[in-house]
């Protein structure tokens, strides 16, 4: 039976989070699964697992695949995240694409965030490599979770997507020694797997995850608490899990059971009936005098109100309206089996925005099932039914997640495009820390000059920014200290260079081998016309830390603007001097400077016309179409090419803040708009 013997230590049920790394000691009801997973990982170049929402992926990777490979002494990278964790300030890192950024992070913890940015997957998958005590490359494991989130709509920073899909792709092609696992959700199967297009025949290859079967599920239960001397019977443990496949309904004459347990269903329950005060009596009552029964339909009632609750608290709709609208659509005759997807919110009661149907898809009370195309939304398991219909009118009280839950759900809003709610969630972990959680009240400062960021509120990114930059002063955090405040001097730079130097140059005395705080001051410099102090600066940091890609990356740039054509080529060449509109604008000035065989077209990723006109600038240049450096670098390639619009890109320079063309550079953004113009007049054209 189910007794409180591990009270003093860690509970032997996670409740309704994931299982993670280290509860590999609590994790059973999976043997066959973590085999089969662990052979298709390693041979493999592609892996798909998939499955339907809490059915266990992050689970089975975390407690059961990773650990089994660690032992065997393969080289398996940390769970890897695409959704932006809150560990730099958005604008210390204004050109980063957010999805690289933030999976390298996360593949990498323990690098400073300067080290990983800049860099493309590929590229840091091969700084990375280990090697067997022969020199070969060994395998490198790497699994990115939560891999639906790059095909759900709407998506921001969708051109960001776009490419770092391309990445992805490029080191599946060209990493041989690379064994990457997708987990995701089962609608986006198909594209998941696109990402081995490239591949040929050696496409990838996917593994379906199953909720629990009888046997599977009654060692889950059991198998925690064996070696305590207090372990409940089989008879117990199997009358649980059989009240768990048990569906009554009022429009079936007896109860059905079915075949599985849903596994975050069975956690949620288990957790549930440890942490009361008779959990023993629950099981021993057993199925007949329908106690369990009752035990069972309030701990997935009481689940279910509450969820419902905080959804409806976050979304600032009235609770009553959430739970009508849940139980009609999903627990009553009509729908219990499904609901299509375009169905939803069009009857009675009323209509929900599609961010609360997101919401109780990720808390595990409904799943998506894709059917002859159509995308059906249905109760998470049909043992729910019963206790949602009996939800009734009741006002559920709000228990908010820990404030370490709502900063991550304030992450995951911001990555998915929801700035509203990751700023009312970030708004609520402060609430909740209130004078303590010293850190955890710096993260949200943080988050939420990042969300301000967003949406191009440099005024409240900067409050925020200090705020939290003053906790973590506190706190003797000097690494977050030196990010958020070259996040300020970078904040500082559109308006005034010289206020941004004046920041910086303070952040760099109290920092002086941050990384970090010292390209920044390099920008600053540059922004301010002073060219040849802002190359010393990176001079100085590459001389220390030559393989830093932010550094080579700016000198690059800055050197190319200056006319250095070679040198400026030779930094340019060991960085994806690709993946950023200015990085790509240097280099095509620099080879067209040297040799006038570059393309103009290839400033814009080779779209244009055919006589290498662009028939839409703003739109081919895309997030650089406000950059003053880049327009000029655009109209010097126009220039060189004896193209009659350089003037017109020169005069954009002039005229573009984000950034703004530096003091020392606006001479030459004159004259490509005097010989621009003359031109113009002298073909009759102006």
């Amino acid at each position: 039976m189910l007794t409180n013997s591990l009270a003093e230590g860690s509970p032997p049920y996670v409740g309704t989070r994931p299982f993670g790394i280290g509860d590999d000691r609590i994790f059973f009801g999976r043997d066959r699964e973590i085999e089969e997973l662990s052979a298709l990982w390693r041979d493999s170049r592609l892996t798909v697992l998939h499955g339907g929402a809490g059915v266990g992926k992050t689970s089975l990777v975390c407690a059961g695949v990773v650990p089994r490979l660690r032992a065997e002494g393969a080289h398996v990278l940390p769970l890897g995240q695409i959704w932006r964790r809150n560990v730099f300030p958005t604008a210390a890192f204004p050109e980063q694409n957010p999805f690289t950024l933030a999976l390298l992070s996360s593949w990498y913890p323990d690098e400073s965030p300067i080290r990983v940015a800049g860099l493309s997957v590929l590229n840091s998958l091969r700084r990375h490599r280990r090697k067997d005590r022969f020199g070969a490359p060994v395998p490198t494991f790497a699994v990115i979770d939560q891999a639906e989130l790059l095909f759900r709509e709407p998506m921001p920073h969708a051109g960001q997507r776009r490419r770092f899909l391309d990445q992805l792709q490029d080191a599946l092609t060209a990493e041989p020694n690379l064994r990457l696992l997708l987990a995701g959700r089962e609608e986006h199967l198909d594209d998941l797997l696109s990402l081995g297009e490239r591949l040929g025949e050696d496409a990838g290859t996917h593994y379906p995850l199953r909720p629990f079967d009888r046997d599977a599920a009654v060692q889950a239960v059991h198998m925690p608490l064996t070696g305590t001397g207090r372990e409940p019977g089989r008879d117990a443990v199997e009358s649980l899990v059989d009240e768990l496949r048990t569906v009554r309904t009022p429009w079936e004459a007896t109860d059905r059971r079915i075949p599985t347990v849903a596994p975050a269903l069975l956690q949620l329950v288990c957790a549930r009936l440890w942490a009361g005060p008779e959990p023993a009596a629950a099981l021993d009552a057993g199925p007949r005098t329908g106690r369990l029964a009752g035990e069972v339909d309030e701990v997935l009632g009481e689940f279910c109100g509450q969820a419902l609750a905080a959804v409806a608290a976050d979304h600032r709709i009235a609770s009553g309206r959430v739970v009508s609208w849940f139980r009609a659509a999903f627990a009553d005759r009509g729908s219990g089996g499904g609901v299509a997807e375009e169905r939803l919110g069009t009857g009675p009661p009323t209509e929900m925005p599609a961010s609360v149907l997101r919401a109780v898809e990720d808390l595990h009370l409904v799943r998506v099932r894709v059917r002859a195309g159509v995308r059906t939304h249905e109760l998470h398991h049909p043992r729910m039914i019963g206790p949602v219909r009996a939800l009734g009118e009741r006002s559920w009280p709000v228990r908010r997640p820990e404030p370490a839950e709502l900063l991550q759900a304030a992450e995951r809003a911001l990555c998915t495009g929801d700035a509203a709610q990751a700023w009312y969630a970030a708004e609520a972990v402060i609430r909740a820390c209130g004078n303590d959680g010293l850190r955890l009240r710096a993260e949200a400062e943080h988050l939420l000059g990042n969300i301000a960021c967003e949406r191009r509120r440099a005024d409240l990114a900067v409050q925020h920014y200090r705020s939290s930059a003053s906790i973590f002063e506190v706190l003797q955090d000097g690494r977050a200290v030196g990010l958020l405040l070259a996040a300020l001097g970078r904040l500082l730079m559109d308006g005034s260079a010289a206020d941004a130097v004046r920041e910086l140059r303070t952040a760099a005395s109290r920092l002086p081998n941050d990384l970090v705080v010292q390209i920044a001051l390099a920008q600053a410099l540059w922004g301010a016309g002073q060219p040849t102090a802002a190359v010393a600066v990176l001079d100085t940091v590459l001389a220390r830390d030559g393989d830093t890609p932010e550094a080579l990356r700016a000198r690059g740039e800055m050197l190319v603007d200056l006319g250095r054509t070679e040198p400026g080529l030779r930094d340019l060449r060991r960085v994806d001097h690709l993946d950023r509109p200015s990085t790509r604008a240097a280099w095509v000035l620099a080879e067209t400077a040297r040799d006038d065989a570059a393309d103009p077209r290839d400033l814009v990723g080779g779209v244009g016309g055919h006589d290498g006109v662009w028939p839409d600038p703003a739109g081919i240049l895309g997030e650089a179409a406000e950059s003053g450096p880049v327009l000029l670098r655009v109209a010097r390639v126009r220039g060189l090419r004896g193209q009659e619009d350089a003037a017109v890109f020169a005069a954009r320079a002039m005229r573009a803040g984000r950034p703004p063309l530096p003091p020392h550079l606006r001479d030459e953004a004159r004259r490509l708009m005097t010989t621009g113009s003359r031109a113009s007049r002298a073909t009759g054209r102006e």
